[in-house]
């Protein structure tokens, strides 16, 4: 409940076909269509527009104003432009209304309301607050137990059970006294990396000689080929049903706001969603570009010897394409492209055929069943059409791959100081400086020992709920400040940090607190 069904084409009940304003947003809509193209166009210089561009500030604001009132949206009374336009016409709208827009119809009657009483306490306008609204939703917590040692098996069990429910989803673990929001999160990013396992091979691994448990994808998740001999036994069951946990798992995030730590190929996404992507070596690029580059070598052989005899006397005594005794299977897979492809040599009269080949097997019938699952898997939850007002780069970001902003002056605005510090005290500017200085590896660090997740939610620092806060922690005499480390309470992103001697004490303590903190949670 809470939402009005949406289909992927609803009619536009709001657009009649001959009105002149409905030809100018789809007007306007091929035209952001050849933006999106030439701004996906791999040239250096390039002749896009920026989003921000087509964006409507009157609509924007109209539509904010709507979503508002929670009674209208819960009660299903938004007007019909209210719904066709964020959904058909997505570019109309920054980020974060539409953002606004899928949590207020998507994510069912009590988050709508319980969204709405967070803005209402967040807010300074205390006199259209209603105390009375909070009693209408009433959000149901599932809270399970699970064990350190087999968190992959504990979490596909885990959301077989609840990953469908409406409930929030809190996780504490065998043996430790945590409980809330810290141990919920670190489970969140726990099987985040647990899904990306080298062992599970579903996915595609660009360096399998790396060492490390987990693959190697500087590109993004994006499965590996499935065998026609498992999709005869079991139609893939096996190797897509994980695929539909880890759906399932990436809805769930996103329907109880936690933050994961999976980064998917942007073709993937695509598929996922059921866009049409086209089969060429310029997608297969976007895939794995060292297999695409050696496709196009490959093609450029072909080419030049059937180019004319004598530039074929000069190539002849270097390499033959036969020489090269590649058959048809696919690179890297003992899986044949087609039947006795082993047998099959790629010659200069068939390398065209080898190559399309290649591609429908890797991108094309080679990633269908895993994207259908994890589409099934996602839409358990809530239907994964409604993820298509956002662009791939966005859902990216979503998903938990975004960029980060650590500027001192970000982190002033958003770090809290309480409790025997201010935002003058010295502590205060040394652990900024500290912070700032900190190379990718260590913000991780930092981050799951504060919050209990790697990364950052939408919103970066501004978007901690609660805030970053940082109190004095005391000591007792005879010891110093220098003798203790800093603690966290994890739930409500809350840093204990003692008022050390210099800023180089304070980086080695909170270094070894870093370090030796994470992996469990007991009081402190």
């Amino acid at each position: 409940t809470g939402a009005r069904s949406r289909s992927p084409t609803p009619s536009l009940s709001s657009l009649p076909e001959d009105a002149p304003h409905a030809k100018i947003l789809r007007l306007l809509r091929v035209l952001h269509k050849l933006n999106v193209i030439e701004a996906e166009r791999p040239e250096a210089v390039k002749r896009s527009l920026p989003e921000s561009a087509f964006v409507n500030n009157k609509l924007t604001a109209k539509l904010t104003r709507q979503l508002e009132e929670p009674m209208i949206v819960a009660s299903q009374c938004l007007p019909d432009w209210a719904l066709d336009l964020p959904q058909h016409f997505p570019f109309l709208f920054p980020f974060a209304t539409r953002y606004n827009f899928l949590q207020s119809t998507s994510f069912g009657y009590a988050r709508l309301i319980l969204k709405w009483q967070s803005q209402q306490t967040r807010g300074q306008d205390s006199s259209r607050r209603d105390d009375g609204v909070g009693f209408l939703g009433r959000l149901q917590r599932q809270k399970v137990r699970i064990s350190r040692k087999h968190i992959l098996e504990s979490a596909m069990k885990v959301f077989e059970l609840y990953g469908s429910s409406s409930s929030i989803l809190e996780v504490e673990y065998f043996e430790e006294v945590g409980t809330g929001l810290g141990p919920t999160l670190e489970f969140y990013s726990l099987v985040s990396k647990e899904f990306a396992r080298k062992d599970l091979k579903i996915w595609r691994d660009e360096d399998p000689l790396k060492s490390g448990v987990h693959v190697f994808h500087p590109h993004g998740l994006f499965p590996a080929p499935i065998s026609p001999e498992d999709i005869a036994n079991d139609g893939g069951q096996k190797r897509t049903h994980i695929f539909r946990v880890v759906g399932q798992f990436v809805a769930k995030a996103m329907l109880d706001s936690r933050i994961i730590d999976m980064s998917f190929n942007k073709i993937f996404l695509r598929l996922a969603l059921g866009e049409e992507v086209v089969l060429t070596l310029e997608t297969l690029k976007l895939v794995d570009a060292d297999l695409a580059n050696s496709l196009e070598k490959l093609r450029s052989l072909a080419t030049v010897r059937s180019s004319g005899d004598k530039m074929h006397k000069v190539v002849k005594d270097q390499v033959n394409i036969e020489d090269l005794e590649v058959d048809f299977t696919i690179p890297g897979y003992d899986i044949e492209l087609r039947p006795g492809g082993k047998d099959l040599t790629v010659t200069s009269d068939n390398v065209e055929e080898y190559i399309h080949e290649v591609v429908e097997a890797i991108v094309g019938s080679g990633a269908k069943l895993q994207a259908q699952a994890f589409r099934e898997g996602f839409s358990k939850v809530f239907p994964i059409t409604d993820l298509q007002a956002f662009t791939i780069d966005e859902l990216v970001m979503l998903f938990g791959n975004s960029d980060e902003d650590w500027s001192p002056e970000t982190l002033s605005e958003a770090l809290k100081a309480d409790h025997g510090f201010n935002v003058e005290s010295r502590a205060i500017r040394s652990l900024i400086e500290v912070m700032t200085e900190y190379d990718a590896p260590s913000r991780r660090e930092y981050l799951q020992f504060i919050t209990g997740s790697p990364k950052l939610p939408i919103g970066g620092f501004r978007g901690l709920n609660p805030p970053l806060t940082v109190v004095r922690k005391p000591h007792e005499p005879p010891l110093t400040a220098d003798d203790y480390l800093p603690s966290v309470m994890t739930c409500v992103n809350y840093l204990k940090l003692p008022e050390y001697s210099s800023k180089e004490v304070l980086r080695e303590k909170l270094g070894v607190a870093m370090r030796e903190g994470v992996g469990s949670f007991h009081l402190s």
